[in-house]
């Protein structure tokens, strides 16, 4: 049996959203009323949506600039404001460690999930760490569909039922459970509310070190 746990990013190994919030602001200034449409989105749907999906909303013809200026200003300035969760690397050491195999699926675009993880343990490359990555360029659909999953399984040759995907949203429960594998909420992240009044009852970490002892091979 392979052991395999896939992780989303942002909200589950890194905290991001500094970072985006600043790069959405960059992004949007040229475009009147841009941020405040943005704001008026709400928070939770622009964490949850792709880059291109907002500002196809909230820039209209000029969606195609405001992406190309975002990207622009989060490998100049804004992944400055992205840092690791604590605990977070010590829990992949340790997944290693036991011999389970890792991955990566987000909603992020690769070339800032590539930085993110050569970059946000300063001297350490994490990238390394995981078997396969899928970003947001490898599926036509994101999260909560299933299929940025199935794609991570699909390119690492590992089966559902032996894989375990960690996010930290109820979008990520659901695409979980559609594609088969098991669920655990990253309860430090951006939707611990949800992740703790879904229905039915989703197992929970509350910090990084709590998630090894909630893997199905661990009980």
């Amino acid at each position: 049996m392979t052991r395999a746990v896939l992780f989303d990013l942002d909200g589950t190994l890194v905290d991001s959203r500094p970072a985006i919030l600043d790069c959405y602001r960059a992004a949007l200034a040229p475009v009147p009323r841009g941020w405040e449409t943005l704001l008026e989105l709400g928070l939770g749907r622009v964490m949850r949506w792709r880059m291109r999906e907002v500002m196809a909303v909230v820039a209209g013809d000029r969606a195609a600039e405001c992406e190309s200026r975002y990207e622009r200003h989060y490998l100049d300035e804004g992944h400055r404001k992205v840092v690791l969760y604590p605990g977070a690397v010590d829990l992949l050491d340790a997944l290693r460690e036991q011999g389970s195999r890792l991955g990566i699926v987000t909603n992020k675009g690769r070339v800032r999930t590539e930085h993110d993880l050569r970059t946000v343990h300063g001297t350490r490359d994490l990238l390394p760490l995981f078997d396969v990555v899928v970003t947001t360029e490898d599926t036509t659909e994101r999260k909560p569909s299933p299929a940025p999953i199935l794609l991570g399984l699909q390119r690492a040759g590992w089966t559902a039922g032996d894989c375990v995907y960690v996010g930290d949203g109820p979008h990520d429960a659901e695409a979980a459970l559609a594609a088969g594998t098991g669920f655990v909420g990253a309860g430090w992240g951006y939707y611990p509310d949800e992740l703790a009044s879904a229905r039915p009852p989703l197992a929970v970490a509350a910090v990084p070190g709590e998630l090894t002892g909630l893997l199905p091979w661990t009980r």
